[in-house]
């Protein structure tokens, strides 16, 4: 039976590494991420997401499309509702919030490339974003979790091995003690002790 600072170790190396592989795999497809601070657009991507977005040129915009951009300094996400391909390069886009019932007031262009939405997972977004803002805090928190896990386990575990050990009954022996000898020992050691 595995203890249970064993356990929490495993699990928590797996999460480790199951993270590590999944922000390693949306680098090097070419993807990027992003937290959504709003409710602009629920049902389909919840306030506190990780969204999971994909640069790609504006030419490649459809109708239907939810897309990231920067917005007046804050990341806007909107689904595109009309594309108007008068200019080929540089299309012109209406879009809106999956929450609003009218479009965005203005039509949104953009010269250089925008993030095409691919995934979200929802509440994700909070935990990435108390990780930016008090890493610190978080890593010092982990590393207090793991000593306290790695202290516990030895105590633990001979707490557990001291219960399946019976105590044992002390054997008492009679010894017979000549008084007379010890004191005369006593007293020839004390002459020698001192001078």
């Amino acid at each position: 039976m595995r203890s249970l600072g064993a356990i929490c170790a495993t699990a928590l190396a797996v999460a480790l590494f199951g993270t590590c592989i999944g922000v390693v795999a949306i680098r090097a497809l070419g993807m990027g991420t992003a937290v959504v601070a709003g409710a602009s657009m629920e049902p389909t991507i919840t306030d506190g997401s990780l969204l999971i977005v994909e640069p790609i040129a504006p030419s490649l915009i459809a109708r239907g499309d939810i897309i990231a951009f920067d917005q007046s300094g804050r990341l806007t996400t909107r689904r595109v509702i009309a594309v108007d391909a008068a200019n080929v390069a540089e299309p012109m886009f209406t879009t809106k919030a999956d929450a609003n019932a009218v479009p965005d007031p203005e039509p949104a262009y953009f010269p250089g490339s925008v993030a095409l939405y691919r995934a979200s997972i929802p509440q994700l977004g909070y935990v990435v974003a108390y990780m930016q803002a008090y890493w610190r805090l978080a890593l010092l928190v982990i590393a207090a979790a793991l000593f306290l896990a790695c202290a516990t386990t030895p105590v633990l575990a001979n707490a557990r091995a001291q219960a399946l050990i019976r105590p044992r009954t002390p054997a008492f022996a009679t010894v017979a003690v000549d008084s007379e000898e010890v004191w005369t020992n006593h007293m020839g050691w004390l002459r020698k002790a001192t001078f």
